[in-house]
């Protein structure tokens, strides 16, 4: 049955005609306590969807009916807990089966009894029971050193194990109280084969809706994991049979397996280039009986997030486009793109079984994302929350640059503001604007080149380009919106960045002092001194044209590395890095302090030792906040050049377009 746009569920975005009249600004610590949904499940019955946080929800889809429990985590393993209905109630969750290690990911076909899940085992042995006992045997001896002869050493903040995520079925059958119990023990579907799940199968894997099959990412093994992006879609029987990839020629990145309604068919998504982690999606079609591929809408020149079948006709897809997450259905046969929700941000979506409608995750910059009801319903009576302007100016190479722009509650154009100049990471794209907002400034943020969204030929403008196209974008379309939103005070700019963002941040430290303060998060101080510390070398590999141990990629490296302007720093700077950021290393974020502090620069530096690349501890994000507040606040509270005695050169003047950069 085609989808209806008229049935889709979804909240609205708190807008100024339900503020109450004692609506206050939206603070750090409104940001810490929000209520934060996760991913959805929607019954067999399609009555109640299940929202997954801190408590397992069950949510009636026709009122505000809600059944909330919190799961049991005394135990070092996983409990699987089923909850059933009757007669239109909900019964609580009971246990169903006890598993001896972690479960990170869970999926159930109730019409066929299959319950599919991933545990991390040891791949020699491959056994649950089997891994809790080498783990018990590790932790009786009395080194804790690991050995490595391949690469990778460790991802994102964690070291690589002995250890792989695996994916593990179990049969259930159902009970006389309409419920579930197991049959037989959990049988490991990968054991034998050499596909290493190690990243991708935690979540990327699906069975099929007629219970044979489980489509998964993964991996094949080799020492080329750090360089190379290439992963496959495996197709195996729900017995750990005839496990095979279907895609055993790719190169690139394989990812979101779904099947068809008579599990016959299986779009994914997949790229092409081995080396590129930002190339585009393009969406294929397996047909299982045939052993056949073929594209779906390859001339679209978007790059899919999520594909998941609407008809056997019809594909359903979310993609970033002009600074929002949109969902659109594509004509499989016409290959016609017909947008669905083309406002804000759609996340995570599902499909009601053999009907119209559809539920889906919405969010936007003045509403967080919510489901039927609304997690957070004190945000709409005392909370006001800016809404977002579209902004756009003429960039590099006469590139339209797309933005937001927020201004404070209560705003006053005839007054001057701060403002926060805020850049994000990527370089394709973790800001909250209204927190910036909220706290008295016109809050802006643009997506240069590199950015996703606008076609492959945007996002790839970036590549050996990091400080030149996108500076100078970045740097053209200020000077613009200081031209036309004189509201703005020239001399009282805040420039902020993570990731790529906290890179650009240093490199404007060395080729403009226009500015009254700077942040830079997790960012970088050498280009070739991370090639050699991070884990995914394809993410400069592809950007730098090789490897800095290459004469001609070494000049491209070194030509861009933020290094080589430190004699040009004058901006007072906050920098910020953690310990257990695997991606930028923390020697990235202390060389920029101690360069910045040598060369007695006002700076100061936030240091969290249990943190990766964000800062997601709950009280951390609020010290985040309060001290990036507290910094820009500090530099921008009015129009003084002079702070703490020292002397801040050509603020006012205009934003600096570099004309070229010498190598």
């Amino acid at each position: 049955m085609p989808l209806s746009v008229d049935h889709i569920l979804r909240t609205l975005p708190i807008t100024a005609s339900i503020l109450s009249a004692v609506a206050r600004p939206f603070t750090p610590e409104d940001l810490v306590q929000t209520n934060r949904l996760g991913d959805t499940v929607v019954s067999p019955g399609n009555t109640a969807s299940k929202r997954r946080t801190t408590k397992l929800i069950v949510q009636s889809l026709s009122g505000n009916n809600y059944y909330g429990s919190t799961p049991d985590t005394s135990s070092s393993g996983s409990i699987l807990y089923v909850v059933s209905e009757r007669k239109g109630r909900w019964s609580k969750p009971h246990p169903l089966v006890s598993v001896p290690v972690p479960i990170p990911s869970v999926q159930f076909n109730p019409k066929f009894g299959i319950l599919a899940f991933t545990a991390t085992v040891y791949n020699g042995n491959a056994t649950l029971e089997g891994t809790t006992s080498i783990d018990r045997q590790e932790q009786e001896q009395a080194d804790t050193a690991r050995v490595y002869d391949n690469l990778w050493v460790r991802h994102w903040d964690t070291s690589i194990s002995p250890k792989l995520p695996q994916i593990h079925t179990l049969k259930l059958v159902s009970t006389s109280d309409n419920s579930f119990k197991p049959k037989g023990q959990p049988r490991n579907i990968m054991k034998g084969t050499e596909a290493d799940g190690r990243l991708e199968a935690l979540g990327s894997f699906v069975v099929s809706p007629n219970g044979l099959q489980i489509a998964f990412v993964a991996k094949e093994p080799g020492k080329d994991y750090a360089w190379k992006t290439a992963s496959f879609i495996c197709l195996a029987d729900v017995d750990g049979s005839a496990a095979a990839p279907i895609n055993p020629g790719n190169g690139g990145a394989s990812s979101n397996p779904s099947f068809n309604h008579d599990g016959t068919k299986i779009a994914h998504l997949q790229t092409t280039v081995p080396t590129y982690w930002a190339d585009r999606n393009q969406i294929k079609i397996y047909y299982i009986a045939e052993k056949t591929t073929t594209n779906a809408a390859s001339d679209w020149d978007r790059s899919p997030g999520q594909v998941k079948w609407d008809d056997d006709s019809t594909l359903l897809v979310t993609y970033n486009e002009y600074g929002r997450n949109k969902l659109s259905k594509i004509d499989i046969a016409t290959r016609n793109v017909t947008p669905i929700v083309a406002t804000h941000v759609v996340s995570p979506f599902k499909r009601f079984t053999g009907t119209d409608k559809l539920l889906i995750n919405y969010s936007a910059l003045d509403a967080p994302k919510d489901l039927v009801t609304n997690a957070n319903p004190e945000l709409g009576n005392s909370i006001e929350l800016s809404v977002p302007e579209n902004v756009g100016f003429v960039g590099a190479d006469n590139a339209t640059i797309h933005g937001f722009l927020l201004c404070p509650p209560q705003f006053d154009a005839s007054k001057k503001h701060p403002l926060a100049f805020v850049i994000h990471g990527g370089p394709q794209p973790r800001w909250n604007l209204n927190i910036f907002a909220a706290a008295g400034f016109v809050t802006v943020a643009l997506d240069p080149q590199g950015s996703t969204g606008y076609g492959k030929e945007f996002t790839d403008a970036v590549r050996n380009q990091w400080g030149g196209k996108p500076y100078n974008s970045l740097m053209m379309s200020l000077e613009q919106l200081l031209e036309t939103h004189t509201y703005i005070g020239r001399n009282r700019i805040a420039v902020l960045g993570a990731s790529y963002g906290g890179y650009m941040v240093n490199w404007i430290n060395g080729h403009t002092d226009v500015f009254r303060a700077l942040v830079s998060h997790d960012g970088i101080f050498s280009t070739i001194r991370t090639y050699y510390s991070t884990e995914e070398l394809y993410l400069l590999e592809a950007d730098f044209e090789g490897i800095p141990s290459d004469n001609k990629a070494h000049k491209n490296y070194k030509k861009w590395s933020p290094e080589r302007f430190v004699q040009n720093w004058k901006t007072s700077t906050l920098v910020i890095h953690s310990e257990k950021d695997y991606r930028l290393v923390v020697s990235e974020g202390l060389s920029t302090f101690t360069a910045l502090r040598r060369q007695s620069v006002p700076a100061k530096f936030l240091y969290f030792p249990d943190e990766n690349h964000w800062a997601l501890k709950p009280a951390n994000p609020l010290c985040w906040h309060h001290e990036v507040l507290l910094w820009i606040s500090k530099w921008t509270k009015n129009d003084e050049t002079v702070e703490s005695g020292v002397l801040i050169k050509n603020i006012g003047a205009k934003p600096h377009v570099q004309k070229d950069i010498f190598d």
